[in-house]
């Protein structure tokens, strides 16, 4: 312990929080951790990083991701929202506290101090007002997504793995291990993760457009089990 208080390499800050160096980077890079004080060449954090990163496991441990942490503290911004999607984050969060709940661990909604609902998956959101549009009522929609994104955490973690391991396998100087430096090593991460998932979501966008516009028609003739159907007028927001 010194006048300022104790300091940690990033080795030792490893060690007393219980998590990889590797992966103390990876939240610097996110911003969700401030950078360390450079004495010389050694990099020393001190007492407010290890809260930080205690902050950071405890919400891990409740289910949050990353995306969802950002926006806990802070490092995300709320996007703004159209005046059809405020009506449906003050209603989400008056009547469907679980369901925000649900969401906010996946990184879509978040609740802010004052109790208040704010958007961070801008895209998801709209799209359940598309589903709005189309005559499914908002809340259903929202129900789905958060079972849906249930479903495919576990889908995706596999995904990524099995993924990153060809990747690194089909590339050399990943495998030989080229990087000189951390730095350049957390650069490469970063922009081979980036193509990664760019590449993962159009994937799977050209997989359900292969099959959603073809295979719904047949879905709702199914589920309508042959009867006439019966449309309601033009759906809204406040509908159950």
């Amino acid at each position: 312990m010194t006048a300022e208080g104790a300091r940690y390499t990033v080795d030792e800050l490893a060690a007393k929080v219980g998590m990889s160096p590797r992966n103390i980077r990876a939240h610097q890079t996110r911003s969700l951790l401030g950078p360390p004080v450079r004495r010389g060449r050694t990099a020393y954090y001190d007492d407010s990083h290890v809260r930080r990163l205690e902050a950071i496991k405890s919400l891990q441990r409740q289910g949050y991701n990353l995306v969802a942490i950002e926006a806990i503290l802070g490092v995300r911004s709320p996007e703004p929202v159209t005046e059809a999607l405020q009506t449906l984050l003050q209603r989400l969060g008056r009547e469907q506290p679980g369901l925000v709940h649900a969401l906010a661990r996946h990184g879509v909604l978040i609740r802010g101090e004052d109790g208040s609902v704010h958007m961070v998956r801008a895209r998801l959101m709209r799209s359940v007002l598309g589903l709005n549009r189309a005559g499914v009522h908002a809340v259903p929609s929202l129900q789905v997504l958060s079972e849906v994104l249930d479903r495919l955490r576990l889908i995706a973690e596999d995904l990524v793995r099995s993924t990153s391991q060809r990747i690194v396998s089909a590339t050399p100087a990943l495998r030989a291990g080229a990087a000189a430096t951390w730095d350049e090593v957390d650069t490469r991460s970063d922009a081979l993760a980036a193509s990664m998932i760019a590449l993962l979501t159009e994937a799977f966008r050209v997989a359900l457009e292969n099959f959603g516009t073809t295979a719904m028609p047949d879905l709702i003739a199914e589920s309508a089990g042959g009867a006439q159907l019966h449309l309601t007028g033009s759906p809204t927001i406040d509908n159950g």
